[in-house]
């Protein structure tokens, strides 16, 4: 019988506190009225998350026997096949939660799923796999921005461009975790362009609590890469869990920017940030 924990393993669950961030700031930006249309899109895009993991451990077999023999499909703790159909009944499942918020969040959950379906299936073939990643962020933002007041207003698609480009840093770093390419310099420097973004829409003068947000994801940045290196090597494995934590405090950041930030609010953003470092002890990010 396959354990549990071979399934949270193959659904990458430790990053699902990142998904709901994510959801949590663009419903924040579109006004945050209805909270309960926002857990059930929230419980719907999770299961989206958790499929298109699912789908790229299939996908990825042949790879993950040469390289990460670990993972639960080579390693015998779970039918290949048994995977594809769990894959599939949880995509079912996400759009029929999204569906109930209406055609357009539907429309846009559509997308987001090709676009994971795609990544899938091409992301160790071609690097196309990185900005096909960074979309399924954006695609979180743009799914939650159209269940709100029917239109995603220019504060999301600003948002999420921002997004955009800090996971198309963590997951061109992450191309290189199991691998013998050589690290990559662009990873890093798109990882700078959302701190950039978020201090040029922050001001001067600065809101009180912006200083507080930003410096937490710049510090945050900057204490993962000094840990990571090792006799002054760079170990690129040691950084992909943390600046997928990250994306919380990058989000917090972000909405800190555009002055939509209270206490409370940073108070859920950071309790994401500290549940995905708990999970992350247990559930392996990547």
């Amino acid at each position: 019988m396959t354990d549990i924990r071979s399934w949270l393993i193959l659904g990458r669950v430790s990053n699902l506190s990142t998904v709901w961030s994510n959801g949590l700031c663009a419903w924040i930006l579109d006004g945050g009225e209805d909270t309960r249309l926002l857990v059930v899109m929230l419980a719907g895009l999770s299961l989206l998350y958790a499929g298109g993991m699912y789908l790229n451990d299939y996908c990825d077999v042949d790879f993950d026997r040469r390289f990460r023999p670990e993972r639960p499909i080579p390693a015998g703790k779970v039918k290949r096949s048994t995977v594809l159909v769990a894959a599939l009944g949880l995509f079912a499942a996400g759009l029929g939660c999204i569906a109930w918020a209406g055609t357009g969040p539907l429309f846009y959950a559509l997308i987001l799923l090709g676009v994971i379906v795609v990544y899938d299936l091409v992301h160790k073939d071609t690097v196309l796999g990185v900005p096909l990643m960074a979309a399924c962020r954006t695609g979180v933002y743009l799914t939650i921005g159209a269940a709100g007041r029917g239109h995603i207003n220019p504060l999301i698609w600003g948002a999420s461009g921002l997004i955009f480009f800090y996971v198309l840093g963590v997951t061109a770093l992450a191309r290189t975790e199991s691998t013998s390419l050589k690290e990559s310099a662009a990873g890093c420097a798109f990882l700078i362009i959302p701190m950039i973004g978020t201090l040029y829409l922050a001001g001067p003068p600065f809101e009180d609590l912006f200083p507080i947000s930003y410096c937490m994801a710049a510090l945050w940045l900057a204490w993962t890469f000094s840990r990571a290196r090792k006799s002054g090597k760079l170990i690129l494995g040691k950084t992909i869990g943390p600046l997928l934590a990250g994306i919380c405090l990058i989000d917090l950041a972000i909405l800190n920017s555009m002055h939509l930030v209270s206490f409370p609010v940073m108070g859920l953003f950071l309790a994401f940030f500290l549940l995905a470092l708990i999970a992350q002890r247990y559930v392996p990010a990547t």
